[in-house]
């Protein structure tokens, strides 16, 4: 069970499909491991309908959130990838919660590609793939006891912890668990001990690093 959520305002953004694609896949990631964000999405879901019918009649409006889970998902699941990910059973989990991380895949976790980028951090790139301009979107892989160097945010952060845990200057995070960051945060994330840790990250501005590691920010520069 997840103990770090989306705010109320994200949930609701997401339900009613007003989320840039990124942002979408880290909080419909979030939901395939936690059965309350689920519940609120369902009752906001339920209240934008009720809302919709006294406006113009259900059937000719377009269900946005069905529109923006069928860009998540693939259309075709006999030629999808079926990488492992391990996410908790829980039988509440409907088709609308199917782990579109999977869509973008071509191996399990600890199989992928990784390219690293320092001795203890990995990184697997999806930017190309979600391909949504102003965003960067990622696996990052983080050695167990390993630190990343302190930064800020010159946008936001959302991370969703895939496996492994990790603590920084504000707690300790662990699977399925949601973290939102930005320019008002500054942080270290590291590791725990007895495992790596894997998330999923989304950017809409890059890191920014602070101490001598302040040296790396012009290399941070998107293009």
């Amino acid at each position: 069970m997840s103990a770090h959520h989306p705010d109320d305002m994200t949930l609701m953004n997401y339900a009613a499909g007003s989320l840039s694609l990124p942002q979408a896949l880290a909080v419909s990631v979030h939901l395939c491991f936690c059965h309350e964000c689920r519940d609120l999405v369902k009752n906001f879901n339920h209240l934008g309908g009720a809302l919709l019918e006294t406006i113009k009649p259900a059937s000719t409006e377009e269900d946005a959130f069905d529109a923006l889970m069928a860009t998540l998902e693939p259309h075709d699941h006999s030629q999808a990838p079926k990488p492992k990910l391990e996410v908790q059973d829980d039988a509440r989990i409907t088709q609308h919660y199917t782990n579109p991380l999977l869509r973008y895949l071509p191996a399990s976790l600890q199989d992928l590609p990784w390219q690293r980028q320092t001795k203890e951090i990995s990184k697997f790139d999806l930017t190309s793939i979600i391909n949504v301009k102003g965003f960067q979107v990622a696996l990052q892989k983080i050695s167990a006891g390993a630190k990343v160097p302190t930064h800020t945010h010159k946008g936001f952060e959302y991370t969703v912890i895939l496996s492994g845990s990790f603590s920084d200057e504000l707690g300790v995070y662990s699977q399925g668990d949601f973290i939102a960051r930005d320019a008002t945060h500054k942080h270290s994330p590291t590791a725990l001990q007895n495992e790596d840790c894997i998330c999923l990250t989304v950017l809409n501005a890059p890191l920014k690093f602070t101490g001598w590691y302040r040296l790396l920010n012009p290399f941070m520069a998107w293009n």
